[in-house]
């Protein structure tokens, strides 16, 4: 029998990613090295995003799915602000995060691989906390919206296109 990344977070299994991020949150604190997962998380993302924009944002992004179960019964339904799905504000928040990353894994990268884990990890809580609260504010899944993982795929899959237009 084969499960598709769909019908497992819409079927019975759909709390593993409330689960996952538990797990991520919770452990990471006390096994830095826990925050290792995001940036694999990351590469998966872009590596679904070569066969269809967002198709890991659609199927496989744990946070979407735990915002849906955990933010859905307290959420008001309304509609995000415009500016924050504007295409400039959302990568203004990519680009941001992008040099939180690198300039703490420039602090400390060199005090090896917990610590790497570490700076994974913090970016990871920053942004799930934002994501919920977000959740509560305006719609449940209002973070994937801007999403700087979202984004990333976005600008890749526009680039690519256009570079193909050119050729």
């Amino acid at each position: 029998m084969s499960i598709s990344l769909r019908s497992f977070y819409a079927g019975p299994y759909r709390y593993v990613s409330v689960l996952f991020i538990l797990a991520l949150a919770i452990g990471g604190y006390f096994l830095p090295a826990l925050g290792l997962l995001v940036p694999g998380l990351m590469v998966v993302a872009l590596v679904m995003n070569q066969r269809r924009t967002r198709s890991f944002c659609a199927t496989a992004c744990p946070n979407g799915r735990a915002l849906t179960i955990t933010t859905r019964p307290w959420s008001p339904h309304r509609k995000l602000p415009e500016f924050m799905t504007n295409p400039g504000v959302r990568r203004a928040l990519c680009g941001f995060m992008m040099f939180c990353v690198v300039s703490l894994l420039a602090r400390y990268g060199s005090q090896g691989i917990p610590a790497i884990g570490r700076v994974f990890w913090a970016i990871y809580v920053l942004a799930s906390g934002i994501g919920f609260v977000v959740g509560l504010v305006s719609k449940p899944r209002s973070w994937c919206a801007f999403c700087p993982m979202g984004t990333l795929q976005d600008t890749i899959a526009t680039t690519s296109r256009m570079q193909r237009g050119k050729a």
